[in-house]
């Protein structure tokens, strides 16, 4: 691709993948072209991995001026298309791959371009000497911004066992005083301990500068349960900041843990006096692990807690003490707690642990995706804010989630309906937005609307269409009895749900997952649920 040509800046007149890759390089691109540009490039379906990541190496002087958002575009794309191959049986898809071309696009990259971190997965998979030292090199150069970036960057290695560990270790540990690789480098560590990997965890001999990191780490988070605004007042911020510093501190105890000395133990202790229920749990376990009682004692009583009961089990039964746990909090209905209470603490969900939980009603039924019956559970949930509370009710067993939506009001039956029409995944389940809606679709609404105007329905206004297999239902917004509510209908069956006067009423997407999930459970479980 010559680099001195003017590329045509019309991208919907193009074709040529050097012309519209060209356009996509273009400094100050207008968005509107590069986004079109990076759509042709998406359809075309004969530009792989190994083609792209040719392209931008020939390009790499231009790299630096591109658009750091468009280009994050085109990494994506990269990026996609070699998990597609992986995905489609073509093994080597990945390890076609240059090396060199991989070191010079990811080495010419602005640290702006927010998808940087998928080509250092690419080095990862491709699992070899050679990869694994550039990888380790380009980790000490230029860390990823996030521990989360970074774990997925090592996530291979944790999924193979067919990659040099000398390539990786000890050379890595250098980077445990970056923050965002120290957690998953300390991961990755462990997890050569607990294979059988190595008959020594890798960062034995640094065991001194670990417990004085995990000192410095329960410090931090202790100043911050004493005061929240000492991480920030950005929310966003600071759950960031807090995700980390829990990584890191989980990280370190059961690194300090496997390494087994005695000198850790001090440090644990002040962990396992942290309020955080993951933090204080993995200080227990890895007490525990060093045959202190105190830690085994902690351990047993945090299975009451469900946000570490399963956790706190599991190192019971590793550790050859799970006997001295009651019974009582192993029983399905204490694994779907403990599962829901363990779902809403992820930092990108509520981030804390829930006030309460509770098993609210629990049944046995054919579930989209699974050939045999499943104990489904319905959780109730609440949390106490002082002098406000928020409460809901999710769902444990196929799968573990909450709505937005608040749908406590609703009968069982409706509830698990909702969440089977959530969960059900079909190429030909899907909705259109009526912004979207073609004349064919609009014809098919025209009767919908009607149908529901003569059922006492008034200002009915149409908000998207559900196409279920061969069947189609339209939402609505609309009044009945002087009562706003959402409405969904087939002509045949007609659901409504109020939404005034509600903090979190159910959606139009909402309606939909509940009328698809009745017609699905009804056919699965036809003598009921």
């Amino acid at each position: 691709m010559p680099e001195s040509n003017e590329p045509n800046m019309d991208a919907a007149n193009l074709t040529d993948p050097d012309e519209l890759l060209a356009v996509t390089l273009t400094p100050d691109v207008d968005p509107i072209q590069a986004g079109l540009a990076l759509k042709k490039l998406a359809d075309n379906e004969q530009i792989s991995g190994d083609i792209l990541i040719s392209k931008l190496a020939d390009a790499s002087k231009r790299l630096p001026d591109a658009d750091p958002a468009v280009l994050g575009g085109l990494l994506r794309l990269l990026h996609m298309r070699c998990l597609q191959a992986l995905a489609g049986g073509d093994e080597d898809a990945v390890r076609r791959l240059q090396i060199d071309w991989l070191v010079r696009v990811i080495t010419a990259l602005s640290p702006e371009v927010a998808n940087r971190h998928l080509l250092l997965h690419l080095l990862a998979i491709i699992r070899t000497p050679q990869s694994l030292s550039s990888l380790v090199q380009i980790l000490t150069d230029s860390p990823p911004r996030g521990w989360m970036a970074a774990g997925q960057i090592l996530s291979p290695l944790m999924q193979h066992s067919d990659w040099p560990v000398d390539s990786v270790f000890p050379a890595l540990l250098d980077c445990l005083s970056e923050p965002s690789l120290a957690a998953p480098i300390l991961d990755l560590a462990g997890h050569l301990v607990r294979s059988g990997r190595v008959t020594e965890h890798p960062a034995a001999s640094r065991a001194e500068s670990l417990n004085g990191l995990l000192r410095h780490v329960a410090q931090r988070l202790a100043k911050f349960e004493e005061d929240p605004r000492s991480f920030g007042t950005d929310v966003e911020q600071v759950q960031a900041i807090l995700g980390e510093a829990v990584a890191l501190a989980v990280s370190l105890c059961d690194a300090v843990g496997l390494i087994g000395s005695e000198s850790s133990i001090p440090e644990l202790n002040k962990a396992a006096e942290l309020r955080h229920r993951r933090v204080q749990c993995e200080a227990a376990g890895a007490l525990a692990r060093l045959g202190n009682e105190a830690g085994i004692e902690q351990l047993i009583a945090l299975a009451e807690e469900p946000s570490a009961r399963l956790r706190a089990i599991a190192y019971a039964d590793e550790l050859g003490f799970g006997d001295r746990i009651d019974e009582s909090f192993r029983t399905p209905s204490a694994n779907a707690e403990a599962e829901v209470a363990l779902w809403l603490s992820q930092p990108q969900q509520m981030g804390v642990p829930p006030t309460s939980v509770e098993v609210v009603d629990s049944r046995r039924m054919l579930w989209p995706s699974f050939h045999d019956p499943v104990d489904v559970f319905l959780v109730r949930f609440q949390y106490d804010f002082g002098d406000r509370s928020y409460s809901n009710i999710g769902i444990a067993g196929p799968t573990v989630f909450t709505l937005s939506a608040d749908v406590a009001d609703l009968p069982p039956e409706d509830i698990y309906a909702i969440y089977a029409g959530w969960h059900a995944e079909h190429e030909d389940i899907f909705t259109v937005p009526a912004a979207e809606f073609n004349e064919a679709q609009r014809r098919l609404i025209e009767p919908l609307q009607t149908h529901l105007e003569r059922n006492s329905y008034e200002d009915v206004k149409v908000v998207l269409l559900g196409f279920f297999l061969e069947e189609n239902a339209a939402v609505f917004t609309a009044t009945r009895g002087g009562i706003e509510c959402v409405v969904v209908t087939d002509g045949l069956e007609t659901i409504d749900l109020p939404t005034v006067g509600r903090m979190r009423p159910a959606g139009p997407n909402d309606l939909f997952h509940l009328y698809k999930g009745r017609k699905m459970l009804r056919t699965f479980n036809p003598q009921g649920i």
